[in-house]
């Protein structure tokens, strides 16, 4: 049973970076489902990607700025 709950731990933390992957690269313009499974490979990689691809004059032109 011990198991079980490890396994759905690790999968909670993963899912936390996909979605969060995804919500991002959907804010700044991009897929969020091609972002969500390429993050379900490179996690914390992917989130460092689309910050380094955000570019706040294009977001504040879309009218989705924070």
């Amino acid at each position: 049973m011990l198991e079980i709950a490890f396994i759905f731990a690790i999968y909670s933390i993963v899912s936390c970076f996909q979605l969060a992957a995804g919500m991002l690269a959907l804010r700044i313009g991009k897929s969020f489902w091609i972002w969500f499974w390429i993050s379900l490979f490179l996690p914390i990689i992917s989130l460092f990607m689309l910050i380094w691809m955000w570019d706040d004059e294009k977001v504040k032109e879309m009218g989705t700025s924070w």
